[in-house]
């Protein structure tokens, strides 16, 4: 008869914790869902004089994707919709040959979301930002 009991409240108590674990990793799942589904608008921005090159993450149609911008025409602005709780803005420059000096910038929902600036022959910066979309709105 004990033995029984065992079985009865082992198998109880297996089915309460499979119910309670299962329950909340579709809880997490729902609510990561909605989390990856937030859409932001970025700005990618390039200041100054001897950019060569441009390299950015672009948000079409929902797929991040890298693109290059040879010999830029300066000031540069690329705006771009991306979505996702890891989504990663990015956009660097290298500056040619001649040097000159040159700013990135990111622009997430119309606020400045990183900087840097690159100097000299060869010169290179580069700004990554965090998606927003793990924070409150």
């Amino acid at each position: 008869m004990r033995r029984a009991m065992k079985v009865v409240s082992i198998a109880a108590a297996t089915g309460l914790a499979t119910t309670w674990l299962t329950g909340c990793a579709g809880d997490v799942k729902t609510e990561f869902d909605k989390l990856d589904a937030k859409e932001f608008e970025v700005v990618y921005e390039v200041t100054g004089s001897g950019v060569q090159t441009v390299t950015y993450e672009d948000g079409a149609k929902g797929e991040v994707s890298s693109k290059d911008v040879e010999a830029p025409k300066l000031p540069w602005k690329k705006k771009a919709t991306m979505k996702g709780i890891a989504t990663s803005p990015s956009v660097s420059l290298i500056l040619g040959e001649k040097g000159g000096q040159a700013d990135c910038v990111i622009y997430i929902n119309g606020k400045e979301a990183k900087r840097s600036t690159a100097k000299g022959e060869f010169g290179t910066a580069t700004c990554v930002a965090v998606s927003p979309a793990g924070k409150d709105s």
